[in-house]
């Protein structure tokens, strides 16, 4: 049977590549962002491979809404085997320059907005005793924080909110997956307006679709974190080993840079 796959965030980058990489694989793709012109062209892709993928406009941040979604998504689609939540927003901003309004749209979108979703379609995954949920963090939340405390903060709290699935869901049938993404060649690397600039980058950027990959390969494991590189996870690695050694040396590079 053919996967029912909904990707979040779909109209461009990682979701977008993802989108497609499901539907080239023979799932059905359903796929959701604020953008519909983007969003409308990356569904005629998928339909070249998948013709029964949907498409719908939606703000994530609208949490209360996220129900009634779930629900519509679930029923066009027929069921869903696959929840990917890919849908996030940057945000470069310095502590000493940051507001509360900053934090709490950040994590609205980064961890609330993935944990409704995922709370609305797990019932039905659990009924049928069958169903995969990926979040994709950020390597922002295994290396430094500099300059992106509330993006990594929101992306952390995503992980753990991950790996207590992992572990609560086991023998349900049902398998959490925590995909991390580095450097990759998005929108999500363009100054913004309301961002600080960005640090110079720890390494060439890798395609999305390299990314997209790793969402697909992870659900053919039964691992909870899966690094998009293998520059990734030993980065990771690194400072996992010696956290206090890892981010004195990030210091150190900081003052050097002026910062």
């Amino acid at each position: 049977m053919e996967r029912r796959v909904l990707v979040t965030g779909a109209s461009s980058g990682i979701g977008e590549a993802t989108a497609l990489a499901f539907a080239r694989s023979g799932a059905t793709v359903g796929i959701c962002a604020r953008r519909a012109d983007r969003l409308a062209d990356v569904l005629e892709r998928c339909r070249a491979h998948a013709p029964a993928s949907r498409m719908w406009e939606i703000d994530l941040a609208d949490l209360d809404g996220l129900d009634a979604f779930a629900a519509r998504a679930i029923d066009e689609l027929g069921g869903l085997d696959v929840l990917v939540n890919n849908a996030g927003v940057p945000k470069r901003r310095m502590v000493r320059t940051m507001t509360p309004a900053d934090a709490e749209a950040v994590m609205r979108i980064n961890y609330l907005s993935p944990v409704r979703l995922t709370l609305a379609v797990l019932p039905g995954m659990l009924d049928r005793g069958a169903g995969h949920v990926v979040n994709v963090s950020s390597m922002g939340a295994h290396m430094v924080a500099f300059g992106t405390g509330a993006y990594a903060a929101s992306k952390a709290a995503l992980e753990m909110f991950t790996e207590a699935m992992y572990l609560e869901l086991v023998g349900s049938g049902v398998q959490a997956h925590l995909l991390v993404p580095g450097s990759t060649s998005t929108e999500f690397s363009i100054p913004r307006e309301g961002n600080d600039p960005p640090l110079p980058s720890g390494g060439e950027p890798v395609a999305p679709e390299m990314v997209a990959d790793a969402v697909l390969g992870c659900l053919d494991t039964d691992e909870l974190v899966t690094y998009a590189t293998e520059r990734d996870a030993a980065t990771s690695a690194a400072k996992a080993a010696d956290p206090n050694a890892f981010v004195a040396r990030m210091r150190e590079a900081l003052r050097a840079l002026g910062r």
